[in-house]
């Protein structure tokens, strides 16, 4: 499917023989040689390389954060990236959406102010703005957290917001940079979640990952490798991510040693933790068969169970410092 203008037909986006040289020295470093790509209007697309492969960067010349050395990009038809400053920050602002892995948020600011930043650079009365952005954390389950601050947010409530934010000018493309990197596993499969139902609402999402497994939650996947793009598949299915990870299950390989399941059980909860994990991601017990099971600490706002070192509930975000020592 793509996006219709005046009796034409365009793709939402597209590079064309996208080249980018950093002069670093003597020396030149060939980020990008040659990259080109149509996204076409609906679709979720995951952009998977590994680090120092060129996805970031063809990330930020398409979403006009940085200009090629050579190449064009096109937003719904228009050649974009010879555009001046002025224009090129106005396109971006009313046409791309923008999720980032630290989430980027103004520390000192409420929810509802940070998703009024795009409607601010787009002049718009204080009020609509206000409507505007409450509709947008709405969407995304925090109708209920407007007035918080990030610190007194969950990391993924933070990302929630950036959601919010990304999504609140009703953009052409949503492009999420590693959108689960700083997340652990349920929050990450949480955030997922919501760009699936955004993308089966038919808006435009591509995420740049290092992650198979995120990657395949898409429904095409472009893998750029040395500033190349050397694959583009489409994936079979996306089914929705089951909210929970299950256990690791051991698998003999023909020739090869047994892998071992190196997951730490919680003998609180019994959820599977890293093996390097302190305390349980879900229940907050300490691990270790040597470390009896340290209380959790309750939030007296919604009695969600936190780790004991946690200040603020992970949940609704409410203060639980107060609550240690007793």
């Amino acid at each position: 499917m793509v996006y219709r203008k005046d009796g034409e037909v365009h793709p939402v986006l597209m590079a064309r023989d996208l080249r980018k040289v950093y002069q670093l020295g003597d020396s030149e470093v060939h980020a990008l040689k040659g990259v080109s790509v149509v996204i076409s209007q609906g679709e979720m697309v995951a952009i998977i390389g590994t680090s120092g492969s060129g996805k970031s960067t063809l990330l930020q010349i398409i979403g006009l954060l940085d200009r090629p050395s050579s190449g064009g990009v096109f937003i719904d038809g228009q050649e974009v990236s010879q555009m001046r400053d002025v224009e090129l920050a106005r396109t971006r602002n009313s046409k791309l959406g923008f999720i980032f892995q630290s989430f980027n948020l103004m520390p000192y600011e409420t929810a509802l102010d940070n998703v009024e930043v795009p409607l601010q650079y787009a002049g718009l009365k204080k009020k609509e703005r206000r409507k505007m952005a409450a509709e947008a954390l709405a969407a995304v389950g925090l109708g209920d957290r407007m007035k918080h601050r990030p610190n007194e947010l969950s990391g993924g409530q933070r990302q929630r917001v950036a959601i919010a934010r990304a999504i609140v000018t009703q953009p052409l493309v949503i492009l999420a940079d590693e959108p689960t990197g700083a997340l652990d596993v349920s929050s990450g499969l949480d955030i997922l979640g919501i760009l699936q139902e955004f993308n089966r609402q038919g808006r435009t999402i591509v995420i740049v990952t290092h992650d198979p497994n995120i990657a395949q939650q898409a429904q095409r996947i472009i893998r750029i490798s040395d500033g190349l793009i050397v694959e583009d598949q489409r994936v079979v299915s996306s089914g929705q991510l089951s909210p929970r990870r299950e256990k690791h299950v051991p698998v003999a390989v023909p020739g090869a040693a047994l892998q071992v399941d190196s997951t730490r059980d919680c003998s609180g909860c019994g959820t599977a933790n890293r093996p390097a994990a302190r305390f349980c991601r879900i229940c907050g017990f300490q691990l270790g068969a040597d470390v009896a099971p340290e209380p959790a600490n309750l939030c007296g706002s919604c009695g969600t169970v936190n780790r004991p070192t946690a200040v603020f509930c992970r949940i609704c975000g409410a203060g639980i410092a107060a609550r240690k020592g007793v």
